[in-house]
């Protein structure tokens, strides 16, 4: 039994590492980004994993590794995936970790048929057992061999002792056959589609995860349809009433819809250095929850980083195994820039490169004496290797702090409380829309990507909700706006797959509607909680 969520996830995770042994390890980005905040690829390295690959269809193993452990959220197309490695590889040895329940994996197998009766009998993880067994036995295809199948939830990470985030669910979000809003009043799991039922009998089969492991038995309280489904889920299936049964530890759990309060998520006021680092810096390739560092100020080689082509692999934020580094992942959380500065330049100025000022010489840290000593420890790679992860913390304010981009923000977040106090002046809803159409047609000449400028508009429809209306002309002429704005910025807003094809007028009109649909569902949103 754990006592806190982040025990839960080491605890886990010593399951994953007594399997490893003299295997190839195969993980998904959801399982890679959960081993990262849990002490990174060298605890796979130094647990005997002889090799550390990614889950993909190209992926596969030399004739001299003969175990394989797969560990993956179980979904059809990563089942597939390790039915193309098993087939080109030379595995006696194959162990499947599925980080979601087995109950939730044998629905999804059996998707059409009628398995209500064994779910009912609390034999769904059994049945799925075997069933992936067998698959797993068809696929390495030889007399001589060993198989596994089993249940271990990696599905959280702790930045702090107080927060855990779900990686696998970054992307869950509520929606009712692809709309913000349900049809109807009275919905269930089968009014959803396929793959967002699916999600919700995931995020439910974690939460129960985690409800056992420390022993939990919880009373469920939710706002929203979308929360009342995955609280459904918790409440009646036959695994999580056998856990409730043996759970001894009184607990409340809080289910509320992200979609009705839309304004955290899109405001760009930002109330800690953490919040800025991860406003301007990239996310890390494959995570939801950390960014990627330029190392190239540390490195004697000469890098162009460019997005589509990554030659140096680059650095991230926090470090599981050096307690100096997750202090002060604590302080960007927690404390204020200045201190976070402090903190930071404290560090750097005890590296033997240079006699640094000391920080109690020092008024002020500014980005600038930071990267002095940093652009110090450059080629200097003993020093680099003992002192790594304060330096990629370093280069991340940095780099922060001196980013054009951080203008940017800083226009929007000016712009966002002009906004603000027109509503909260005059209700008047005339001039706002009228303010975001100018911004829209002025967005090159300000350095505005419409993508920032979207997160404005959905910021002030969800703040409004239904107290403020705004006028058809005004909304028709903000579409409009819209459109030219897509149409023009087509190739920056859509991949590639996406525009393989000629994009008309035509096309961004009808984007630009869906867009003013949603913008408008999203103002009901807190309906429902009127009376």
């Amino acid at each position: 039994m754990t006592t806190c969520v982040k025990d839960f996830g080491r605890a886990w995770w010593s399951e994953v590492y007594n399997r490893i042994i003299g295997a190839a390890v195969y993980l998904d980005d959801a399982s890679s980004e959960c081993l990262h905040w849990d002490g990174g690829l060298l605890n796979l390295l130094f647990g005997g994993a002889v090799a550390v690959k990614s889950l993909s269809p190209f992926e596969f193993s030399g004739k001299d590794h003969k175990k394989a452990v797969f560990i993956t959220q179980s979904t059809s197309t990563q089942l597939k995936t390790i039915c193309e490695i098993i087939k080109n590889s030379d595995f006696t040895h194959c162990i499947l970790i599925s980080c979601v329940g087995l109950d939730v994996v044998f629905l999804e197998l059996n998707e059409g048929k009628d398995v209500s009766d064994i779910i009912a009998a609390g034999k769904g993880q059994t049945e799925c057992t075997k069933q992936l067994e067998g698959m797993l036995c068809e696929w390495i295809g030889k007399k001589q061999y060993a198989v596994e199948v089993v249940h271990i939830p990696i599905c959280t990470i702790s930045p702090t002792n107080v927060v855990f985030l779900t990686p696998p669910y970054h992307n869950v979000y509520p929606k009712y056959d692809g709309k913000l809003i349900p049809d109807s009043t009275s919905i269930d799991l089968y009014t959803l589609k396929r793959e967002e039922r699916s999600q919700v009998r995931r995020l439910a089969s974690s939460l129960n995860s985690i409800m056992d492991s420390m022993n939990l038995k919880e009373d469920i309280f939710y706002v929203g349809p979308y929360s009342s489904l995955v609280a459904g889920v918790l409440e009646n299936s036959p695994v999580c009433i056998s856990r409730r049964k043996n759970s001894i530890n009184p607990t409340s759990l809080i289910i509320v819809d992200r979609t009705l309060d839309l304004c955290g998520v899109t405001s760009f006021s930002m109330e800690s250095v953490l919040d800025k680092i991860m406003t301007v810096l990239p996310r890390f390739p494959g995570h939801s929850n950390e960014v990627a560092v330029d190392m190239s100020p540390l490195c004697e080689a000469n890098v162009i980083n460019h997005p589509e082509d990554i030659q140096l692999s680059p650095g991230c934020l926090f470090h599981a195994k050096d307690e100096s580094c997750t202090q002060t992942y604590d302080h960007m959380i927690n404390k204020s820039q200045k201190e976070v500065m402090f903190d930071l330049y404290n560090k750097l100025s005890k590296l033997d490169v240079q006699k640094s000022p000391s920080p109690k010489n020092l008024l002020k840290v500014t980005p600038q004496s930071m990267e002095k000593i940093v652009a110090a420890s450059k080629g200097n790679y003993d020093i680099i290797e003992k002192n790594l992860g304060v330096l990629q913390q370093a280069l991340a304010v940095v780099q922060t702090l001196k980013s054009p981009k951080r203008a940017q923000i800083e226009l929007l977040m000016s712009l966002e409380k002009q906004v603000l106090q027109n509503l909260a002046a005059s209700r008047d809803s005339t001039s706002v829309l009228h303010l975001i159409s100018n911004l829209i047609k002025t967005r090159k000449e300000r350095n505005l990507p419409v993508e920032s400028l979207l997160a404005l508009i959905t910021n002030i429809y969800s703040l409004i909700g239904t107290e403020v209306s705004f006028s058809k002309q005004h909304e028709d002429s903000l579409t409009e706006t819209l459109s030219v704005a897509i149409f023009e910025d087509h190739k920056s807003l859509f991949s590639n797959d996406d525009i393989s094809h000629i994009v008309t007028p035509e096309q961004c009109d009808e984007i630009a509607q869906n867009i003013m649909t949603k913008l408008k569902d999203v103002a009901q949103m807190r309906k429902i909680l009127h009376k």
